[in-house]
């Protein structure tokens, strides 16, 4: 079952899920609603903070598979965005989650996720992954789901109602598995990369970040089925061979 995560405190994630509400029929459980294999689940305080949301939900009696945190985007640069992206530190957690640890992720179901995103924009928004780089903390796989960036644009019910859609019919699809280092923040490069070609991207090191062994040690831990790395502007000689990847 996919729970999806709705923050009281977020704006953009309760026109989401007013969407959600609107156009698909829910069972109410008490704690939650139900449709089909999607449950959608409400917490107080934001997403970042929320440390097992996973473990909170389970102890409803309710199997997840993965999570996704139907979000926000904020940006200095005030992009338009549809965007998905894993979740973890790669150093300290400045904005939730703990120091140092990833996250598990559905590169699977983000890959899809971007998919529909891209095929249903047609609001003329960028639509993008995200690199790695907040929490919160959980053990299950997980990912977020964001419309940006400004407060005009998560009131956009147009595009509230495309990350809607997107959540309601994305599906796991057999993609190859890989992960990204270098580039921006919005990984351009792997995002034209899983658009065009049958890749999945789990997690992503953005160029800011200071990428040796053991952060690649995690990114493949945290990246099921992981079989690629891909790099944009940096190079990291006998990484991929140490990890047994294959360079995309």
């Amino acid at each position: 079952m996919l729970a999806i995560i709705i923050s009281k405190e977020d704006v953009a994630s309760i026109n989401i899920s007013n969407v959600l509400l609107e156009l698909y029929e829910w069972k109410d459980e008490g704690c939650c609603y139900i449709n089909g294999n999607r449950l959608l689940y409400f917490i107080e305080d934001e997403h970042l903070y929320h440390d097992n949301v996973d473990r909170e939900i389970e102890e409803y009696g309710f199997d997840i598979s993965t999570i996704i945190f139907a979000s926000r985007h904020s940006s200095k640069k005030e992009m338009k965005t549809l965007s998905v992206h894993p979740i973890g530190n790669f150093g300290k957690a400045k904005y939730g989650g703990k120091d140092g640890k990833l996250v598990k992720t559905n590169p699977w179901l983000m890959r899809n996720a971007l998919q529909l995103l891209k095929e249903k924009n047609n609001i003329g928004y960028e639509v993008s992954y995200e690199a790695t780089h907040h929490g919160p903390w959980l053990e299950k796989p997980a990912f977020f789901i964001e419309v940006g960036s400004t407060l005009k644009e998560w009131n956009n019910m147009e595009a509230c109602r495309i990350i809607a859609e997107t959540i309601m019919e994305m599906k796991e699809e057999n993609y190859e598995v890989a992960i990204g280092v270098g580039g921006g923040h919005y990984a351009p490069r792997f995002t034209d990369i899983a658009l065009k070609k049958r890749i999945a991207f789990g997690h992503i090191a953005s160029k800011y970040v200071n990428v040796d062994e053991e952060t690649i040690k995690k990114m493949v831990d945290a990246t099921p089925s992981c079989k690629y790395i891909y790099f944009h502007g940096v190079k990291l000689e006998g990484i991929a061979e140490k990890f047994g990847l294959k360079i995309g």
